[in-house]
């Protein structure tokens, strides 16, 4: 385990995309109406240009609104040229009844062909989000 890995920062490298992710604050108070920011930062490694999107998931106690309703969010990023990099940041929300512990959120980063209804290839990443 790195120093960064204390901080939320996790690199991950594939054929197609470089994906980094990091949360800022790096955790979230529990038993508190709280919130931080996932900053995803994505750059594409090929010659050529991909539509992208990305898909963030969190487990139940968490949320993606105030609500907390809500598990699961797309991203449509559109065309990403070659070499080009796109950042992304989505607030993450706790509520009052959020224990202590640590929480998955999983980051799909999906490229597609046509439109966003074929998938050309599929990559995750899972980060650990600490609520103390």
């Amino acid at each position: 385990m790195g120093i960064f890995d204390l901080f939320g920062k996790k690199d991950i490298t594939d054929a197609q995309y470089t994906l980094k992710s990091e949360f800022h604050p790096f955790k979230m108070n529990a038993h508190h109406a709280d919130s931080v920011d996932l900053e995803i930062r994505l750059t594409n490694n090929l010659d050529k240009e991909l539509l992208t999107s990305v898909v963030i998931q969190v487990p139940k106690p968490l949320g993606l609104d105030k609500s907390g309703f809500m598990q699961q969010r797309e991203i449509r990023l559109g065309p990403v040229a070659p070499k080009e990099t796109k950042d992304v940041k989505v607030q993450i929300y706790s509520g009052q009844r959020v224990p202590k512990g640590n929480y998955p959120v999983t980051i799909y980063v999906i490229s597609h062909y046509r439109d966003y209804s074929y998938v050309l290839n599929e990559m995750r990443k899972k980060v650990e989000l600490r609520v103390v």
